[in-house]
């Protein structure tokens, strides 16, 4: 009876019933919270998972965008070893003069599309943008951490034609890869533009979501793009090794375009690789600030004028 007396009191003392109610109304709020951040979480997931609809651009919108741009141009599909890949051949269609796209991790043909609806290229030239394997309609979803094989693969898509000058682009993590072709197959090429490559080594770090990204909850909650990408991230290091000699043996002008605060493809490291391995009187460097690791359509008016360049000396 005593200890119910003093119970009784505590609870019903005007402090306890504060500390009760504060305690209550901070469970409401964390409940309100955890709603809150689930919500904004799944909304988060779907909005990533809508962003393949662009990444992954089905034949019926490029043949929309083209048709209303008034733009010839083809689709194509080639069986590549276990893989189909596909690209887009745009402009002048009857042209021997070629200009390649290699576009970034992730990416597809479209990240290239501004430049292949712009007439002062299409005019005179055939413009041909793929999707690298792994990506859009190229074996999506499966990756090709190889550069040496996505070199191939781009030669296979390259060697339908018989250009008789050809340039070739290369994008973020298709800089590499636009190298190595322009090693191995050299015969037409003209002149090698590298836009924001990830080619040093030693520039290769891995982030802190990387690890997180190669887990299988992230493969199952994240669209397949993403899944590639990383899987291209955790081998590049390894796979830009693997081509280091390549670069020696490129005898063509290369012109490198590279911003001073680009955090995915650091400065330094980055084009310190280019002054290392290619003579400096065959090299063109240009860079600025201010855009860090840019899309190629961003900056296109600053490789129009490389561009345009090439196409008067050809």
């Amino acid at each position: 009876m005593h200890s119910k007396y003093w119970i009784d009191r505590v609870i019903n003392h005007p402090v306890a019933s504060f500390v009760v109610g504060e305690i209550r109304e901070g469970m409401k709020l964390l409940k309100w919270l955890g709603i809150i951040t689930l919500g904004l979480f799944i909304a988060l997931l779907l909005l990533i998972n809508l962003s393949a609809f662009w990444f992954r651009q089905a034949d019926k919108q490029i043949r929309k965008q083209f048709e209303k741009a008034g733009i010839d141009y083809k689709i194509h599909r080639e069986t590549f070893g276990d893989c189909t890949l596909r690209w887009v051949e745009a402009g002048n269609l009857t042209s021997d003069r070629l200009i390649f796209f290699s576009h970034g991790a992730p990416g597809g043909f479209q990240d290239f599309a501004s430049y292949m609806m712009d007439t002062s290229l299409t005019r005179t030239h055939r413009l041909i943008s793929m999707d690298r394997p792994g990506y859009g309609y190229s074996n999506y979803g499966k990756a090709q951490p190889s550069i040496e094989k996505q070199a191939e693969a781009a030669q296979q898509v390259l060697s339908g034609y018989q250009p008789s000058e050809l340039i070739v682009v290369g994008y973020s993590y298709g800089g590499p890869i636009a190298a190595a072709y322009t090693a191995r197959y050299p015969e037409s090429i003209k002149v090698l533009v590298l836009l924001a490559p990830v080619i040093a080594p030693e520039g290769e770090k891995l982030f802190w979501f990387n690890s997180v990204l190669d887990t299988r909850l992230a493969r199952w909650l994240l669209p397949r793009f993403i899944d590639v990408a990383n899987e291209e991230k955790l081998h590049h290091a390894e796979a830009l090794r693997e081509i280091a000699s390549d670069w020696k043996v490129i005898a063509v002008p290369v012109y490198h375009l590279h911003c001073e605060d680009d955090w995915i493809a650091p400065f330094a490291e980055n084009t310190g690789w280019t002054k290392r391995m290619i003579p400096e009187e065959q090299l063109e460097l240009i860079t600025w600030n201010g855009d860090s690791h840019f899309l190629p359509g961003r900056i296109k008016d600053r490789v129009d004028p490389v561009l345009q360049e090439m196409i008067r000396n050809q």
